[in-house]
């Protein structure tokens, strides 16, 4: 179980000493700067609709569910 456990992680340490290997390389035109308030904005939309998106299914057809089982005679107090 230990070795399931902890067997992906040799995979991601693989990659992350890969990344961490290269070399840096200057800023140019292309690059997206991330300390800026565009980058801070991108990120707190992007985390806030993942997170709208994961608990949204439940929220809205939650009520829709009880709906069709009151109908059907089951009452939730």
């Amino acid at each position: 179980m230990a070795i399931g456990r902890f067997l992906f992680v040799l995979p991601l340490l693989a990659a992350a000493g890969s990344l961490a290997a290269k070399k840096r390389i200057a800023s140019t035109s292309g690059t997206f700067p991330t300390h800026g308030p565009l980058f801070i904005g991108l990120l707190v939309g992007t985390v806030i609709i993942v997170g709208a998106l994961t608990y949204f299914p439940a929220l809205s057809l939650g009520p829709i569910v009880e709906h069709y089982l009151m109908q059907s005679g089951k009452l939730f107090s």
